[in-house]
Protein backbone atom coordinates (compact mmCIF):
# COMPACT_ATOMS: atom_id res chain seq x y z
CA UNK A 1 0.00 0.00 0.00
CA UNK A 2 1.24 3.31 -0.82
CA UNK A 3 0.99 6.36 1.23
CA UNK A 4 -1.12 8.06 -1.77
CA UNK A 5 -3.58 5.14 -0.40
CA UNK A 6 -3.64 5.88 2.77
CA UNK A 7 -5.32 9.25 2.95
CA UNK A 8 -8.62 10.49 1.51
CA UNK A 9 -8.95 12.61 -1.85
CA UNK A 10 -8.83 15.90 -2.22
CA UNK A 11 -11.99 17.87 -2.73
CA UNK A 12 -11.95 21.34 -3.97
CA UNK A 13 -14.23 23.69 -1.92
CA UNK A 14 -15.02 27.41 -2.78
CA UNK A 15 -14.87 29.89 0.76
CA UNK A 16 -13.95 33.37 0.47
CA UNK A 17 -10.56 34.10 1.28
CA UNK A 18 -11.15 36.32 4.37
CA UNK A 19 -13.42 33.35 5.57
CA UNK A 20 -10.72 30.84 5.29
CA UNK A 21 -7.85 33.07 6.68
CA UNK A 22 -10.28 33.73 9.75
CA UNK A 23 -10.77 29.90 10.04
CA UNK A 24 -7.70 29.08 9.78
CA UNK A 25 -6.38 31.59 12.16
CA UNK A 26 -8.93 30.19 15.57
CA UNK A 27 -8.48 27.18 14.32
CA UNK A 28 -4.69 26.45 13.40
CA UNK A 29 -3.58 26.18 9.77
CA UNK A 30 -3.43 22.52 10.04
CA UNK A 31 -6.78 21.93 12.04
CA UNK A 32 -9.31 23.36 9.20
CA UNK A 33 -9.40 19.99 7.58
CA UNK A 34 -9.89 18.25 10.54
CA UNK A 35 -12.37 20.61 11.82
CA UNK A 36 -14.61 20.21 8.44
CA UNK A 37 -14.65 16.81 8.65
CA UNK A 38 -15.81 16.77 11.91
CA UNK A 39 -18.80 19.20 11.61
CA UNK A 40 -19.81 16.74 8.56
CA UNK A 41 -19.55 13.74 10.65
CA UNK A 42 -22.29 15.41 12.90
CA UNK A 43 -24.63 16.68 10.27
CA UNK A 44 -24.01 13.07 8.47
CA UNK A 45 -25.54 11.49 12.04
CA UNK A 46 -22.74 9.08 12.14
CA UNK A 47 -22.28 7.32 15.18
CA UNK A 48 -20.23 9.13 18.32
CA UNK A 49 -20.09 12.82 15.83
CA UNK A 50 -20.46 15.56 18.00
CA UNK A 51 -20.77 19.54 17.15
CA UNK A 52 -17.24 20.58 17.15
CA UNK A 53 -16.88 23.25 20.11
CA UNK A 54 -16.61 26.80 18.77
CA UNK A 55 -14.13 29.40 20.62
CA UNK A 56 -15.22 31.60 22.80
CA UNK A 57 -16.50 35.20 21.76
CA UNK A 58 -13.68 38.05 22.75
CA UNK A 59 -15.62 40.32 25.07
CA UNK A 60 -15.52 44.08 22.99
CA UNK A 61 -12.65 46.27 24.09
CA UNK A 62 -14.31 49.63 25.60
CA UNK A 63 -12.46 52.37 23.88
Amino acid sequence: MTAKETHTTARPVRIPKEDWDDFGALVGERERSRLIREFIAWYLRRPKATLPKRPAVEPASES
